[in-house]
């Protein structure tokens, strides 16, 4: 049996990375999708995946931004008369921002960065949780990052967007707890991909040394001495949308190869 037939799941930042693989491992275990985000080429590309898995109904592709309050709003509207309802949310769409010492960052780089982060997935949660009050049923789950409780140099601007979504998480399933909701979130550790990619690009740049000098320090500090996975993540995701959970919210859940372990 399929742990999650028939329930519906949406997931921002679907079309690549950790929300692609969180989106084919949801589609794996019969969950209907709402693939959302800004590239819908990119969000076809997971659909196109899932359909060859032949598990379930083609999903739902919605273009999101997490900027603009009346596409989240507009998102949401569209999939409950899709689907009826939204069991789980998975808050994964973000950014990596400037990598750059606090005090070279300019007001945009840091309003960019918080808003898309932190105010984005609470607008989209604002949008989604009535629903979810109103059945006594859902699962919320943020993906954060270790960047959000272990220091990186010059990702002040990030870090912070990932730490105070950490504190939104703990509140709210505080608040939700007796309602019938669950909220966990996810710190991914150094995620293999065009991503961390980049990141040690710019951070290589700013230090003039190579990305691969950057690669090898962050990974001599890190137990397995290798980076995670995408799919790593995602079975976190799978965990907390399924009944596997049922007992578990305001969950920190750490999957960064033993990098950081509280």
């Amino acid at each position: 049996m399929k742990e999650l037939l028939d329930r519906v799941a949406l997931i921002t930042g679907a079309g690549r990375g950790i929300g692609r693989a969180a989106s084919l491992a949801l589609a794996r275990e019969g969950a209907q999708l709402i693939l959302a985000g800004r590239d819908t080429a990119a969000l076809k590309e997971t659909s196109d995946l899932i359909r060859e898995l032949g598990v379930g109904p083609d999903p739902l592709i919605c273009q999101l931004d997490l900027l603009d309050n009346e596409s989240i709003n507009a998102a949401v509207k569209q999939s409950l008369a899709a689907f009826g309802r939204i069991d789980i949310l998975v808050n994964n769409s973000g950014i990596a921002g400037k990598a750059d010492p606090l005090w070279e960052l300019s007001e945009a780089d840091w309003d960019e960065c918080i808003d898309t982060n932190l105010k984005g997935p609470f607008l989209l949660s604002k949008a989604i949780i009535p629903s979810m009050i109103s059945r006594k049923s859902g699962s919320i789950i943020f993906i954060g990052s270790v960047t959000g409780k272990r220091p990186l140099l010059n990702r002040s601007v990030y870090a912070a967007s990932k730490l105070g979504m950490v504190g939104m998480m703990r509140t709210l399933a505080l608040e939700l707890g007796r309602l019938g909701v669950r909220v966990n979130l996810i710190s991914p550790g150094y995620v293999a991909g065009p991503r961390l990619d980049s990141v040690m690009a710019n951070v290589a740049k700013h230090d003039q040394t190579s990305s691969e000098a950057v690669a090898a320090k962050w990974l001599e500090i890190a137990p397995t001495g290798q980076f995670v996975s995408a799919e790593d993540v995602a079975q976190g995701v799978l965990f907390f949308a399924s009944d596997r959970s049922s007992g578990t919210t305001g969950e920190d859940l750490n999957i960064s190869g033993g990098l950081v372990m509280y």
